[in-house]
């Protein structure tokens, strides 16, 4: 199956002052007749990617809300105020990224069950380690995006915890690194299953995280750990149609993929409709919500040799039904990485989303070693390079014409070049908007390529007013600057 089989797991508190009141349920699951076997404890651990994978997370719409600000883009209908102005997000938007909160924080919820209930099934210890382990990579992920998005949060590690203060940023990140060292020993040492983490992605998660951090020798470290592992290696492109290795609708698993959300036509991923140009040859379905255009410096600046911009943006258009090659209007530049031609609906499409790849390794460990060293090692240009040979076509691991120089630079020049290939290498994948946020370079770039100023309360997102007004330990002047 390309898309792991996820049961939705409904758990209910049964409250009594009497246990002689207190019933087993035989018509229905609960957690008195749950829990009882390694099957179970696996269907607990699949009710989280349920709601990681779910339409206000990564099937669509989280990744709307963090790839629209990159300052290559711009978005469409309600989205605009994503973008927009940089002033902050309208009431429309502030409610989308209060329902992202509730998914993160149900996926969290699911994860304690989890790791609460998984060691007091019977069954082999071996297994139940590795589940418990998983779900900690997964409780570690939705943190490591909360902290981001929102900063301080609630630090919810125990399924009966409630009302809670936000917690500090460097504990919420504390906890995120104490789940990663969790996951790190206790899952697989290779992937047994696409769309489950092993320990290399414990490690490049951990490595993205120290590099968010600035703690550049750990993340350079746990980057070098997974380059050297012999497991993942880049998916070598020579022509085009070659990408489709790497991020078509029928792939279940290459050399590159780390750790990936996985979707399958009768679970799809949702994604590429929001990038797709209506009804082309790229895709079946598009509202072409994310967009560009030729007036944007990225774009200008981005060559035109790079077969990623040949394969991932687009201005015409073959239509399906009449089969003619029109040019786009407006918006007059789409993007494509993803494609599904056959998806059967408009949120359909087979293609899964890269979480961590192997280019994240080689591009992470570019960054920080440099940053660590005080300038960048033949090791690091080398890792750098590899990722832009693959992406004009050219042999990965041989020197070629589009190589970037091996001196020359300073530690602050590689960085901002490194950067700027993490943009060309991960446009579309949700990625650009962080990098520029941990960087420290968003308002720079935003100005430079959107012409817009960014305004200090765009770079947190408020904390849901239901939140505030429901849990006690949070009060308005707890919410973020601005909201």
């Amino acid at each position: 199956m390309k898309k792991i089989t996820i049961l939705m797991i409904l758990v209910f508190s049964i409250f009594s002052c009497d246990d002689i009141l207190k019933e087993v349920p035989k018509d229905r699951i609960s957690e008195a007749n749950f829990y009882k076997t390694v099957s179970d404890g696996r269907a607990a651990v699949d009710a989280i990617y349920g709601v990681l994978s779910a339409g206000q997370l990564f099937a669509h719409q989280y990744l709307l809300q963090i790839e629209i600000p990159a300052d290559f883009a711009y978005g469409r209908g309600s989205t605009i105020p994503i973008g927009g102005e940089y002033t902050g997000l309208d009431a429309v938007n502030q409610r989308r990224v209060g329902l992202m909160w509730d998914y993160f924080y149900q996926a969290v919820n699911y994860a304690n069950i989890a790791i609460e209930k998984i060691p007091g099934i019977e069954g082999d210890e071996s297994a139940k380690s590795v589940l418990v382990a998983e779900a900690k990579f997964l409780r570690a992920l939705c943190y490591y995006h909360l902290v981001r998005d929102f900063g301080a949060v609630p630090l919810r590690l125990n399924s009966t915890d409630g009302d809670m203060a936000r917690t500090p940023v460097a504990d919420v990140y504390n906890a995120v690194i104490a789940d990663l060292q969790a996951a790190e020993s206790g899952l697989p040492a290779s992937i047994t299953v696409y769309g489950r983490p092993s320990k290399w992605g414990a490690k490049i998660m951990f490595a993205e995280v120290y590099l968010t951090l600035g703690d550049w020798a750990k993340a350079r470290d746990k980057a070098k750990e997974v380059m050297d592992s012999g497991d993942h290696s880049l998916v070598e492109i020579t022509k085009l149609n070659d990408w489709d290795n790497l991020f078509g609708p029928t792939v279940n698993g290459t050399s590159e993929e780390i750790f990936s959300i996985k979707y399958n036509a009768a679970y799809g991923w949702s994604w590429p409709f929001y990038l797709a140009w209506k009804a082309d040859v790229r895709s079946a379905y598009g509202a072409y919500v994310l967009y560009s255009d030729h007036k944007n410096p990225f774009i200008i600046n981005w060559d035109d040799d790079d077969l990623r911009k040949q394969w991932g943006v687009f201005t015409t258009f073959i239509d399906k039904t009449s089969g003619a090659v029109d040019t786009l209007i407006f918006p007059n530049m789409c993007f494509a990485k993803f494609r599904d031609p056959s998806a059967p609906g408009a949120r359909s499409s087979g293609n899964d989303f890269p979480m961590w790849r192997y280019a994240d390794a080689l591009l992470i460990y570019a960054e920080a070693a440099s940053q660590a060293e005080g300038g960048p090692s033949a090791m690091a240009i080398d890792a750098l390079n590899q990722v832009k040979r693959r992406g004009y076509g050219y042999p990965s691991n041989t020197a070629s014409a589009v190589d970037y120089p091996s001196s020359g630079w300073s530690a602050e020049s590689f960085r901002d070049t490194v950067l700027q290939e993490r943009a060309y290498e991960f446009i579309s994948e949700g990625k650009r908007w962080k990098d520029l946020k941990r960087s420290g370079k968003a308002k720079e770039k935003i100005l430079e390529n959107i012409g817009k100023v960014v305004a200090d309360r765009y770079m947190l997102w408020p904390i849901p007013q239901w939140e505030i007004d429901a849990n006690t330990e949070i009060s308005q002047a707890d919410q973020n600057l601005g909201y």
